[in-house]
């Protein structure tokens, strides 16, 4: 494995605890990987090796690369997993230690679902009170910052304190229905586990004493309860976390800065070593990467070096409006198409979905094959959840979404009909006993009995499970929806995912913690398509020629953000994150009419209500090249008309 000497040096680091500041494009997995070879050389049990991830997708790519590097049997036995997974195993382990002898994981669209029965039975209606999704978002961010619920509401919302009381019962409710039918969600398993390992001595020296390395790959998105368990599980192990805090882009989820920026403060002794050679861009693009950094008032303390030498300059482009940008956009990809790029070496970045429907519109009149990433999740839509609801009843007969959801399916029964069948399923211990039960009670639909138990006879069989689902669903669901053609094809993508997992809980227990998006099940990626994707979703994607829309004041910073010296620094990092995304041409664009007065990002003060912070105001003019000259009459033509470096 070739390392060049920053790499090597943290690969082989042995003193301490250490952080590896990786800036972007700089080779962190190799090191990561390496990291793992060197300890396993020098005689490190790999079942003391514990390699902790934010996505599978890492986690895979991490498995494969240690299997290239140290062989398929050892890299078997380092534990590698996201977080999520690492704790949810060790509940399922030692379920006497958690006090879990029993859970099923329930993902975002049943907590809103259960969130909502909470709502409605502790506030009834009331629009003014705030939603099922806003309550649990309020939940979700206090557990993940470890904060209690009141504090949480007291700091980040505006609630009076009589609305707050209300909230705290609702969450109480909803916590109490979680408990009535043993469910978990997303951040119970975090939260479970962080809370046993502080609370019981016991509990974390057997965790502590059963590793003697922990390594993390993006630890600026880990959060506080994420760094509770590092904490917990640390000593007499070693901390190797690698991160880059200029990286630090998810506090709407939670994410904690400060794991990074202040890591030698909470790890007293650490060492911290930095990865600032660069393999992905050439240097005048992280030359402007690096000014922007270099603006900020925070010390990020690292200037990426191009090991491809120079390229062409970032270009930025004015246009009147949204539609003139799109338009720009879709020409400049159609004359570089015809001069034989291929699409697939071109990624639009914008800001938010909603701010890329002028582009994704343009594409689509232009008939420029594309993919969007950052929008629905395959097993987020609802034929696919109808399906997986079967599946979900036969696991465990106490899920009671699951139930409400498949049997209200079927024609002519209705949430009334649903709760009073599930009344009575929940007093049954005997599959067959349930399997009679709705075989009378729905005698004019009888595939809705049968479609359990040919589920039950292949459950040995992912695939067949799946395959059997679909098969006795598709009639019902095929009246349900409109669009069943194109919904049908999701089908065929589940039965493919199910050979990969070797037990139906596996399978649902996997896509419910991590949902895969449709682009990456349909395997996208071998298709010549543009790349549109969300900056939030884009890092640790890279392209040959990369757009980033809308780079203009109200943007970056974004509007919201705009006096909230914490918030106004993560844009900067939003945008850092963007533009790194590039590895041969850069092209900012950005509208004239949203301009208005450019002032410095140092200077608060608004001019009329025209003028706002913009982080590219004070860009010296040897950063970019402007120089365009191009036609606002797109009817004929090529649209550019300036020298390409």
């Amino acid at each position: 494995m070739e390392l060049n000497p920053q790499q090597r040096r943290a690969a082989e680091f042995d003193d301490a605890d250490v952080l590896v500041l990786a800036g972007a494009g700089t080779g962190k997995t190799s090191t990561i990987v390496a990291r793992v070879a060197h300890l396993v050389r020098r005689d490190v049990d790999p079942r003391r090796i514990l390699l902790l991830t934010f996505t599978r997708r890492a986690a895979r790519e991490m498995r494969h690369r240690l299997g290239r590097q140290i062989g398929a049997d050892v890299a078997k036995r380092v534990p590698t997993g996201t977080f999520h997974h690492f704790c949810l195993q060790s509940l399922r382990r030692w379920p006497e230690w958690f006090h879990c002898a029993s859970l099923t994981i329930i993902d975002r669209d049943d907590q809103l679902q259960l969130m909502k029965l909470a709502r409605a039975a502790v506030i009834g209606k009331d629009p003014t009170f705030p939603k099922s999704g806003e309550l649990a978002n309020y939940y979700s961010f206090a557990r993940n910052t470890n904060r209690p619920l009141k504090e949480y509401l007291d700091e980040f919302t505006s609630h009076e304190p009589d609305c707050v009381a209300r909230i705290e019962a609702v969450l109480k409710d909803y916590g109490a229905r979680k408990q009535q039918c043993k469910y978990f969600d997303y951040d119970d398993i975090l939260h479970l586990f962080a809370r046993q390992l502080h609370r019981d001595p016991v509990v974390r020296q057997k965790l502590q004493r059963r590793y003697d390395h922990l390594l993390v790959d993006e630890m600026q998105d880990t959060n506080p309860l994420q760094w509770l368990i590092l904490d917990g599980l640390r000593e007499p192990a070693k901390l190797f976390c690698v991160g880059d805090d200029a990286q630090s882009i998810y506090a709407f989820r939670g994410a904690d800065f400060q794991n990074v920026h202040a890591f030698t403060e909470r790890v007293p002794g650490a060492s911290v070593l930095k990865l600032e050679h660069n393999y992905r861009s050439t240097q005048e693009i992280l030359d402007l990467s690096n000014w922007l950094l270099e603006q900020s008032p925070l010390k990020y303390d690292k200037r990426l070096t191009a090991t491809r030498g120079s390229g062409s300059k970032p270009v930025r482009v004015e246009v009147d409006d949204d539609f003139e940008e799109a338009d720009w956009i879709t020409r400049d990809l159609m004359q570089r198409h015809e001069g034989d790029d291929p699409w697939r070496d071109h990624m639009i970045l914008t800001r938010s979905a909603w701010a890329a429907r002028g582009v994704e519109a343009s594409l689509i009149e232009h008939e420029i094959p594309y993919r969007f990433i950052g929008g629905t999740q395959l097993l987020q839509s609802a034929h696919v959840k109808d399906l997986l609801s079967l599946l979900r009843v036969i696991h465990n007969p106490s899920d009671q979404l699951a139930w409400m959801r498949y049997l209200t399916q079927w024609p002519r029964i209705g949430e009334k009909t649903a709760a009073t069948t599930i009344n009575q399923l929940l007093t049954l211990t005997e599959p067959a006993q349930r399997e009679d039960l709705l075989s009378k009670r729905f005698s004019n639909q009888p595939r809705l009995a049968e479609s359990i138990t040919e589920c039950v006879a292949v459950w040995a069989s992912v695939p067949d499970v799946i395959a059997t689902a679909a098969d006795k669903l598709t009639p019902l669901l095929e009246r349900k929806y409109d669009d069943w053609d194109r919904r049908q094809k999701d089908f065929k993508l589940l039965k493919r995912l199910a050979k990969k997992h070797a037990t139906v809980a596996d399978f649902l227990e996997t896509y419910t913690l991590d949902p895969i998006s449709e682009s990456e099940a349909s395997n996208d990626d071998q298709d010549d398509a543009v790349t549109l994707i969300t900056v939030h979703s884009a890092k640790g994607t890279e392209a040959p020629v990369c757009y980033l829309i809308g780079v203009q004041p109200g943007n970056y910073p974004h509007v919201r953000s705009i006096g909230d010296e914490q918030k106004e620094e993560e844009e900067r990092r939003v945008l850092y994150v963007a533009m790194t995304r590039a590895k041969n041409e850069l092209i900012l664009t950005g509208t004239v009419r949203s301009r208005g007065a450019f002032v410095p990002h140092h200077n608060r003060s608004f001019q009329g209500g025209s003028g706002q912070p913009f982080f590219l105001s004070s860009m010296p003019d040897n950063l970019c090249a402007t120089d365009l000259d191009f036609e606002t009459d797109f009817s004929d033509g090529p649209i550019l008309s300036f020298r390409r470096p």
